[in-house]
């Protein structure tokens, strides 16, 4: 089971990457975690869901939703996080199920695509895409938007 705690640095963990640093077309690095039945109950409680996920074809999935608690951590693997760093707006598109009865590994890459100011904002764009480890099936992609004060 991998919390994402585990892999997500904190702020104030490392030295927080500045705005300069963000290259547009860099490749984040590799992340693999685990998501297992007691992730998948534990985050549909929290979302108030039922813990046992929903039923496709008579099997039991997880929330889709669960991937988005290891979102940044693709990102955090090249940049680490800074202070004050907030979501502006995210898309998620699902391909596959993560069945919620069993253990499944899953690799994180990603891209860095756009960075822009806006109205005095630095905004960061960047894409990551979820894969079963075992097979190479493709779970998930995402786009994710924040902001950074520097």
């Amino acid at each position: 089971m991998t919390r994402p705690s585990d892999i997500k640095p904190r702020e104030g963990d490392l030295p927080g990457s500045k705005f300069d640093d963000f290259e547009i077309g860099a490749k984040l690095p590799e992340t693999r975690f685990t998501i297992t039945p007691d992730i998948v109950a534990e985050y549909a409680r929290a979302v108030e869901s039922d813990p046992r996920g929903f039923e496709i074809d008579g099997k039991r999935a997880a929330l889709p939703s669960v991937l988005f608690v290891y979102l940044m951590s693709v990102f955090y693997r090249r940049y680490p996080p800074a202070q004050g760093g907030i979501m502006a707006g995210n898309r998620m598109a699902f391909f596959s199920p993560i069945w919620a009865d069993e253990d499944t590994e899953i690799v994180g890459t990603g891209q860095v695509e756009e960075k822009f100011t806006k109205k005095g904002r630095n905004y960061i764009r960047y894409s990551a895409v979820f894969h079963r480890a075992d097979n190479g099936q493709k779970i998930a992609e995402a786009v994710n938007t924040s902001t950074f004060p520097n």
